[in-house]
């Protein structure tokens, strides 16, 4: 089970409603949510936080509208959309027809709850849900199909509740700075909240191991046993999770900070009561140190990797579980903030992240089509002293859709860019980059560089269309930077690089390139005639099984989906030796331009 569409009306900011598609291709396992201070982010993860966990009745009225707070009748309503596997399908026909006596007669596929918030006055009535939940059958003796809620609505409560036994978890985290405890408690004794959460962290590490362990019956119960055989399957298990941790979260510290060489260490004591604890500590050379001691960085990073890599271990939860992080890492350094998008990467591989950023280190280009422009529109970001906030009006844009209606692109990207009001010092102008004519050739010469392993260091810059990099060039060539750009050799591709030689003048030569230059066969080719007609298609049937005719636009997201994705696939020994020649050449001009401008 995997969510795969949320809706959100009338909540807090939102004067209408914000819909979050998670299921739009190219798929995607991570969602971005991007926008300034103050432009609504929070709200967004705050209400699809409420669909598992309830408000507090006495700060009902937070959710109002500040505009609406004087008197306010009305619903607030956040629904979630959930696809259904085949897993799924035979658990609950299998409850139907063991609890109910029902068989189950056509598949289920997509379940729709909805949470509604009843205001009277502005004072909180009452929260309820309603299910679009379309179950069909027949009972025992029955010979119609009938639908379960009409023929037996007190089954049909339960199956509902079996089902939503079994929706993914949905965790929110506004921080990861908790107070990390000196001592775990796994014994009842200290059965307060924040214990009780640390403690399950360490049931979710064990389930790690895939061993069936528990916290009482292998940790625990050994501890207080004085037998030789328990103290040895304790060693081993202690050892294990020192290992396990050391791996995770150190080995994610040095890929984030390119350092490394600490330990994890893991201590088991007993206080004088007879609390049992586990006490977890950074080993470095002789010296031990506990994680309260390490720098604001660590803390922040230690706490992410046990909330989430071993938090999604978790025992007897079904589905992907889904993530919200609000603001995560911002009191990172930028490039360790940029090396976090390699941690999301591996921690998304059977779960969903949906994140809230204002930095663009935090942006990753591959997963732009699971990006979320959120703006508050009452907020004039040139003279923020005008915004009052009974004019709060948030509105959440799909990326693609954006970036379609945003004014002035000079490149794929900068419509996000625009978003969080970024710009640029004069030192981060990128040398040796890659200019391509759009998304759709950035995506294509990013996979063939890895299906062909040439070029993969090389720096692809989307651009927003062949005819729009006037500017882009103009403050390359003023700061002596170094680039190249690979055009189509259509008439689109000629005309526009023409036009740069004749207003750019001689500076600009040795820059732009058509693939007619590359390999004079391919006059009049676009970088899709690079690939055989078979390997279209097989292109298109990575994303789109059934189909089997050539489609440009199913061609170039099924290329993106396989980007995205890091899969494999069989291509002719056609299609590699184009990208392996063109990426060989563009490599070799590329240098050679660095070398001239040296």
């Amino acid at each position: 089970m995997r969510y795969t569409k949320f809706e959100i009306e009338r909540y807090k900011g939102i004067r209408d409603k914000a819909i979050i598609d998670l299921s739009h291709l190219p798929n995607s396992k991570i969602f971005t949510m991007v926008g300034l201070n103050e432009s609504g982010k929070t709200s967004l993860l705050e209400a699809i936080n409420l669909l598992q966990n309830e408000e507090d009745s006495d700060l009902a009225y937070k959710m109002i509208h500040i505009a609406d707070k004087g008197n306010f009748t009305g619903d607030i309503t956040i629904s979630a959309t959930l696809e259904l596997d085949e897993d799924d399908e035979q658990r609950i026909r299998a409850f139907c027809s063991k609890e109910l006596s029902f068989t189950l007669t056509r598949p289920i596929q997509e379940i729709t709850v909805k949470k509604c918030f009843k205001f009277n006055s502005s004072k909180f009535d009452r929260s309820h849900s309603t299910w679009t939940l379309p179950l069909y059958g027949k009972t025992k003796k029955g010979k119609t199909e009938k639908r379960l809620y009409e023929a037996n609505r007190e089954g049909w409560n339960q199956v509902v509740a079996f089902i939503e036994s079994n929706f993914p978890r949905i965790l929110f985290y506004e921080n990861f700075l908790f107070e990390f405890p000196e001592r775990i408690y796994l014994t009842s004794e200290y059965d307060v909240k924040q214990n009780q959460e640390y403690a399950l962290i360490i049931q979710d590490i064990l389930d790690s191991f895939d061993d069936n362990l528990t916290v009482q019956d292998h940790i625990v119960s050994r501890f207080k046993s004085a037998s030789p055989e328990d103290e040895s399957s304790l060693d081993a298990i202690m050892s294990q999770m020192e290992a396990k941790l050391t791996d995770v979260i150190m080995g994610g510290w040095g890929d984030v900070f390119t350092t490394g060489g600490d330990e994890i260490v893991v201590d088991i004591g007993e206080d004088k009561i007879g609390g049992v604890y586990i006490e977890i500590k950074i080993k470095q050379g002789h010296s031990r140190y506990s994680i309260s001691e390490r720098s604001l960085g660590f803390r922040w990073f230690f706490s992410f990797l046990l909330f989430t890599q071993f938090r999604k271990e978790r025992k007897n939860e079904f589905g992907e579980t889904l993530f919200l992080l609000d603001e995560p890492a911002s009191n990172l350094h930028p490039k360790s903030q940029h090396n976090l998008l390699k941690i999301f990467e591996q921690l998304s591989n059977d779960c969903k992240i949906i994140y809230s950023t204002h930095s663009h280190h935090l942006i990753d280009l591959k997963n732009l089509p699971g990006t979320y422009i959120v703006q508050n529109k009452s907020i004039d970001y040139e003279n923020e002293s005008r915004y009052l906030r009974s004019n709060t009006d948030i509105k959440v844009y799909p990326y693609r859709s954006f970036a379609s209606t945003h004014p002035n692109e000079i490149d794929h990207y900068k419509p996000i860019l625009d978003a969080i009001d970024y710009e640029p010092s004069q030192l981060e102008l990128d040398s040796d980059i890659i200019c391509l004519e759009g998304k759709n050739d950035y995506y294509t010469f990013k996979l063939m560089s890895r299906l062909t392993d040439v070029g993969t260091g090389m720096k692809f810059y989307p651009g927003a269309s062949v005819d729009k990099y006037d500017q882009l060039f103009r403050l390359y060539l003023a700061w002596g930077k170094n680039f190249l750009a690979v055009f189509d050799a259509d008439r689109a591709g000629t005309q526009a690089k023409g036009r740069y030689e004749k207003d750019l003048g001689p500076d600009i030569s040795g820059h732009i390139f058509l693939l007619s230059d590359f390999d004079s066969d391919w006059k009049g080719y676009t970088t899709e005639k690079l690939f055989t007609e078979q390997d279209k298609i097989r292109i298109i049937r990575y994303a789109f099984p059934m189909e089997t005719t050539y489609n440009k636009g199913k061609f170039n997201t099924a290329l993106q989906q396989i980007y995205i994705d890091g899969a494999a696939v069989d291509l002719d020994d056609e299609t590699i030796s184009n990208f392996t020649l063109l990426l060989n050449q563009i490599q070799t001009r590329i240098s050679d331009l660095e070398k001239h401008l040296t």
